[in-house]
């Protein structure tokens, strides 16, 4: 920052192989030094944005211009014995690119070093060394046979008054008897503004050959001016607070003022903690944010400034300043380890780095059934325990909820009593990431049948016995049974067919193993249905036989045509296919028998069976 009708400190930036001027003089009092070389320098034209200068001030020869619109003072020091030849021209943007622009100029000079080059008797006619006021937008600007340590003043104007750039090059550098500018006067005595990180103190260096004394002042923002700090007249001021400091240098000879601001600010260094890792719980997720995290890292900062976070996919990258552009949605595939640093947005000071990691969380997939069965007996109690859930690893808590509620916290769910819900949800969560998974399984209570009805259809006397057994439903939800006669094989047909006579039963099972029904004994009378009486001992006689559960009482047999052909003792001989000793032909022939049960009722029964030579 320059003040003063002799300012030797230039705001410029060296970037490349350009040099750029931030700012530039709108009146000679304010002039702006510049050095030139084979590097071009660029600089921002004066214009209605930066300056309220729209006309040159009222005092100077202006030479060839006519106009003098929006001017920029600049002035040069030789450093070495030579003609100077300069191009300069205007363009819209600063790379050069966009519109050109008509740009004019005039040089006054040669001055002494202590001259005071803004007085109007300086910027005289006599001084003009050139000027241009063509139309042009590339222009030759030359100071000729320039002597060492000579000043020249530079007025560069905007025609056109709109915002851009100037460029100005040395076109003779280094060519025979050629000279050239003395960068020298650029420099900021007090060098640029400082932000100071994690520092107490700094020492503030105006040291200037051929001074006779320093002033120092600080900034008062209660009278917006100035103040003496007094009793410091040495080139160096070492200071502890933040604010606007200016040094005045007075010249030996001339005692002529120059002077210099900086602006110092103190701050802490941030503070950066390692925050907990995150972690992506959706497998499903492609992207997370980074972000989430800056709470965590930012803790404990002071409230000097604001602060933002800057996260970085490697260290090489957090070296090279290559931030992760958009971390509220980072891309990731994989685990990757994240490196984070606070920055203080005022400052730039930075924290030491921190990292933590995004990893990829699997959690368990679904171990519970679709369905869990209950099984209570015909009073509606619980049968047998039942236990539901799996545990899937150490590091995982467990919610059963039951219509919102949480009914358990253990791994493994075990029902003592029915729950008042019909379905059970379970939240398996890892206690280290925090990720969870919620799976449900349909509650389902059944019993065994309350009773097992039998049918018995036919007979073994008319075509053999039907039996269909119906399972009467218990307790529960509605069910599906498998029924099985005696001790045979389970089906889920009720219906069963050729039966040997004699006792039997059926039983019927819920098919979720919740419990078994026997229906009542039941007895099948029956009879053979052929015999062959070849001789051979095999089937050579029929006869029906007593039982334990039945008494033959008359057994008689028939043909065809119901003469009767012989009455039977059961127990005894059987009828060997004869009458009156005569075998009778192959054919179908008939009996009846009457019998009694053991409880005393008496019935009969009466069927045909074949006789086979």
């Amino acid at each position: 920052m320059k003040q003063g009708s002799l300012l030797l400190f230039c705001i410029f930036l060296l970037c490349g192989s350009v040099q750029v001027v931030f700012g530039q003089g709108s009146s000679c009092e304010s002039l702006d030094p510049f050095c030139a070389g084979n590097e071009e320098l660029v600089f921002p034209n004066s214009n209605i944005n930066n300056s309220n200068q729209a006309n040159g001030q009222p005092g100077p020869d202006y030479g060839c211009l006519l106009s003098q619109p929006y001017p920029a003072w600049f002035y040069l020091q030789v450093e070495q014995t030579g003609d100077l030849r300069f191009n300069i021209s205007q363009f819209q943007n600063e790379d050069g690119s966009g519109s050109q622009y008509d740009v004019d100029y005039i040089v006054w000079g040669p001055f002494e070093r202590t001259d005071n080059y803004c007085e109007d008797e300086s910027l005289s006619a006599q001084k003009i060394v050139d000027c241009s006021y063509e139309p042009d937008t590339v222009e030759q600007m030359n100071i000729l046979n320039a002597e060492a340590g000579e000043v020249y003043v530079v007025l560069i104007t905007n025609y056109e008054e709109l915002p851009g750039f100037i460029s100005l090059r040395q076109t003779n550098a280094n060519q025979p008897n050629s000279g050239s500018t003395d960068c020298g006067i650029l420099d900021e005595v007090l060098g640029p503004d400082r932000f100071l990180c994690g520092k107490t103190e700094t020492t503030l260096d105006a040291t200037t050959d051929g001074v006779a004394f320093y002033e120092w002042y600080r900034f008062d923002e209660n009278i917006n001016d100035f103040q003496l700090i007094a009793g410091e007249e040495e080139s160096t001021l070492t200071i502890d607070d933040s604010g606007r400091y200016k040094v005045i240098v007075y010249e030996n000879q001339t005692l002529r003022p120059d002077e210099d601001e900086i602006e110092v600010s103190f701050y802490s260094e941030p503070i950066a903690n390692t925050p907990e890792d995150l972690y992506i719980c959706d497998p499903n997720q492609t992207s997370i944010d980074l972000t989430l995290t800056s709470a965590e890292i930012l803790a404990g900062n002071t409230s000097e400034e604001n602060y933002r976070v800057n996260f970085y996919e490697s260290l090489e990258d957090l070296e090279d300043e290559n931030s992760i552009e958009n971390p509220s949605a980072f891309p990731i595939e994989e685990t990757s380890e994240i490196f984070a640093q606070v920055e203080g947005v005022e400052s730039g000071c930075l924290s030491q780095e921190v990292s933590f990691n995004v990893e990829l969380e699997l959690l368990p997939e679904n171990y519970l059934p679709a369905e869990s069965v209950i099984c209570v007996d015909l009073s509606g109690d619980i049968t047998q325990q039942i236990e539901i859930g799996e545990v899937p690893g150490n590091n995982y808590t467990y919610e059963w909820l039951a219509n919102g509620t949480v009914i358990s916290t253990n791994a493994l769910l075990d029902f003592t009593e029915i729950p008042e819900a019909e379905t059970i949800e379970l939240i398996v969560t890892n206690s280290q990431s925090g990720c969870s998974v919620k799976f449900q399984t349909d509650l389902a209570v059944y019993s065994r049948p309350e009773s097992v009805l039998v049918e018995i259809e036919g007979s073994d006397f008319t075509g053999g016995y039907v039996i269909t057994a119906e399972a009467v439903p218990g307790l529960g939800d509605e069910t599906t049974y498998e029924y099985r006669l005696d001790e045979g094989v389970w089906q889920e047909n009720p219906v069963f067919r050729n039966l040997n006579p004699g006792y039997h039963t059926i039983s019927a099972r819920d098919i979720n193993g919740c419990g078994i029904t026997t229906s009542n004994e039941f007895f099948l009378v029956g009879y053979p249905r052929f015999f062959t009486p070849n001789g051979d001992g095999y089937n050579d006689t029929w006869n029906i036989d007593n039982t334990a559960e039945i008494q033959i009482l008359e057994l008689y047999i028939f043909d065809r045509y119901g003469k009767l052909l012989k009455e039977l003792s059961p127990g005894g001989q059987g009828w060997d296919g004869t009458y009156n000793g005569r075998s009778l032909p192959a054919d179908d022939y008939w009996f009846r028998v009457e019998f009694e049960m053991l409880d005393g009722t008496r019935d009969h029964f009466g069927a045909n069976f074949t006789l086979k030579r």
